[in-house]
C-alpha cells in the first residue's frame, strides 16, 4: 500500500480532474469529488470463493495478499441467501442489505428462475428499486468508486465513477452514446477503452499458466464451451482490475471503492469436476465418457487452484494504490460445490452448484486482529459499511453491523446510529430492462455455465 501521508495530503484538494480525452486540445476533464474520510474504505468482491479452497492454498502460502489480510484482521463465512439464488440477485442484497423483492434484481433474466423463458432480456440497472451503499455515500458527500458490480449497466449517476458489468465489451456499446455507455461520466469512456480485454482478444498466452497449451493433451481438454468459459473469466477480471488501476492510479482516491472480481466464480462452474474427483458423473470404469473425463483431469485439475491465486494477485495490485491504514474488506456472495446429484436433476447446475457459505474478511484500523465472524450474512455487509464510514444504518435492512469483527475504541469513537429510510435516494425502478447489444452473448455465457439450456 502507499503511505497514508500521501493520501491525505491527495484528499485535502477539493477536487481532482481525470483525463478523458485522447490528449491535445480535445481533452476533456472529470472532476473527482474530494475525500472527506481520514482513510478510504476498499470492497473487493470475489464471486463464488470458498473457503475449502482458500483454506489449502493459504496454508502452503500460495495466496499472500489474502493471507495479510486475515492474518492481520477478522475473517469467517459469510452465508449466502437459503434457498439458493443466482448471483446478481445476492450481490444486490450484498450492496443494499435488503431482500430481493425489496431491491429489484430478481436474477440475470427477467421473469425466468431456471431454463425456461430465456427471450426476455438480461437485466438491467434501471430495475432496482432501493439504493446501494454506495449511493448512500455519495448522499451524504463521500466519494466512490464502482467497477464491475452485475447489473450496474447502465451505470447510474454517482459522487465519482461507476464502470458497468459489461465493460470488456465497450467496444459493442459504441453506438449507444451516454444513454448506453458501459461508465459513468460518459467522458471516461475513451480514457479506459485501452485497458479493457474483449474475450476474443484472450490467447495462448493468457490461459499458458492455467494450462499447458503446448502439449497435446492440453490443448484437447480446452474444447470450445471450457475455452469460452476462461477467457470470459479472464476478459472479466483482467478489465476490471487493468480499468481501476488506470482511475485510481492517474486520479484522487475515492472515499469508498468498490471492485468485483467474477472469474472464480465461472471457472468454478467450468472446472471444479476437474479438480475434484467426487463431484464426476458415476459412470462405469470401462466407459470411453470416463476415460476421457480423467485424460481432461490430467490437464484441468489445477485450473481452479490457480486461478485463486491469480485472483490473489489482483487483490494485490489493487490494494497497493491505497494507504497503509485503508480498511479492506473482502466477500463473496456464496461459496461452491461442484456438480453433483441434486433430486432427480443430475448434475447440480447453475445456482444449485452454489455452497451457502461464502467468505468474508474484514482488515484495517479498528479491526480486531486475529479474530472471527460468526453467524454473518449477506445481509450484514451494507450496515457494516455504513458503519465504517460513520454513516447511519437503515432500520429497514435485514442485517446487522459486524461488531465482533471491531474494536471497542472504534465503536466508542463512532457509535452506530440508524435512520427510518433510504428510500428516497433511489426511485421505484421499472418493470422492463433495456436491452444491450450484448444480450445474446450474456445469454450464451449463461448457458455455458448452467444457468438456463
Amino acid at each position: 500500500m502507499t503511505s497514508s501521508a500521501t493520501w491525505r495530503m491527495l484528499s485535502a484538494l477539493t477536487a481532482l480532474a481525470f483525463l478523458a480525452g485522447c490528449g491535445g486540445d480535445e481533452a476533456t476533464t472529470v472532476e473527482m469529488p474530494a475525500s472527506r474520510l481520514d482513510a478510504p474504505i476498499v470492497l473487493l468482491g470475489i464471486d463464488g470463493a470458498e473457503w475449502a479452497v482458500l483454506d489449502p492454498l493459504l496454508a502452503s502460502g500460495d495466496l499472500p495478499n489474502l493471507a495479510g489480510l486475515i492474518e492481520g484482521g477478522a475473517s469467517g463465512k459469510l452465508r449466502s441467501l437459503d434457498p439458493r439464488r443466482r448471483s446478481p440477485v445476492i450481490w444486490a442484497t450484498i450492496a443494499s442489505g435488503l431482500p430481493p423483492e425489496e431491491h429489484g434484481v430478481a436474477g440475470y433474466l427477467r421473469g425466468t428462475k431456471g431454463a425456461g423463458d430465456v427471450t426476455v432480456a438480461p437485466l438491467s440497472s434501471n430495475m432496482w428499486t432501493a439504493p446501494a451503499f454506495w449511493d448512500i455515500y455519495g448522499d451524504a458527500g463521500l466519494s466512490v468508486g464502482i467497477v464491475g458490480w452485475l447489473v450496474t449497466w447502465p451505470p447510474w449517476e454517482v459522487n465519482g465513477f461507476m464502470v458497468s458489468q459489461h465493460l470488456q465489451h465497450l467496444e459493442r456499446f459504441r453506438e449507444g452514446g451516454e444513454e448506453k455507455a458501459v461508465v459513468y461520466p460518459y467522458v471516461l469512456t475513451d480514457r479506459i477503452e485501452p485497458f479493457v480485454r474483449a474475450p476474443d482478444s484472450i490467447g495462448e498466452d493468457d490461459v499458458a499458466r492455467f494450462i499447458d497449451t503446448g502439449s497435446e493433451l492440453g490443448t484437447e481438454s480446452l474444447d470450445g464451451r471450457l475455452t469460452g468459459i476462461l477467457s470470459g473469466a479472464l476478459s472479466g477480471d483482467e478489465s476490471a482490475v487493468a480499468v481501476s488501476m488506470e482511475l485510481l492510479e492517474h486520479g484522487m482516491l475515492p472515499d469508498l471503492t468498490c471492485v468485483y472480481m467474477r472469474g472464480v466464480d465461472e471457472v468454478s462452474h467450468g472446472f471444479w469436476t476437474y479438480m475434484d474427483p467426487e463431484t464426476r458423473p458415476g459412470v462405469a470404469p470401462g466407459d470411453d465418457s470416463t476415460q476421457w473425463m480423467e485424460r481432461q483431469a490430467e490437464a484441468l485439475h489445477d485450473l481452479v487452484p490457480e486461478y485463486y491465486r491469480y485472483a490473489d494477485e489482483q487483490v494485490g495490485r489493487i490494494l497497493s494504490l491505497f494507504p497503509d491504514d485503508a480498511t479492506v474488506i473482502v466477500c463473496s456472495d456464496h461459496g461452491f460445490r461442484g456438480p453433483g446429484e441434486f433430486g432427480d436433476r443430475a448434475p447440480w447446475m447453475g445456482e444449485e452448484q452454489h455452497g451457502l457459505d461464502g467468505i468474508v474478511v474484514l482488515n484495517g484500523p479498528g479491526v480486531r486482529a486475529g479474530s472471527k465472524i460468526d453467524g454473518a450474512t449477506v445481509f450484514d455487509i451494507a450496515p457494516t459499511m455504513l458503519a465504517l464510514a460513520g454513516l447511519p444504518v437503515s432500520r429497514e435492512m435485514q442485517g446487522r453491523v459486524l461488531t465482533e469483527a471491531l474494536e471497542e475504541s472504534l465503536l466508542s469513537a463512532r457509535p452506530v446510529d440508524y435512520v427510518d429510510s433510504y428510500a428516497g435516494i433511489r426511485g421505484p425502478g421499472d418493470a422492463a430492462p433495456i436491452e444491450s447489444p450484448v444480450d445474446d452473448e450474456v445469454k450464451e455465457r449463461l448457458r455455458s455455465l448452467g444457468y438456463i439450456e
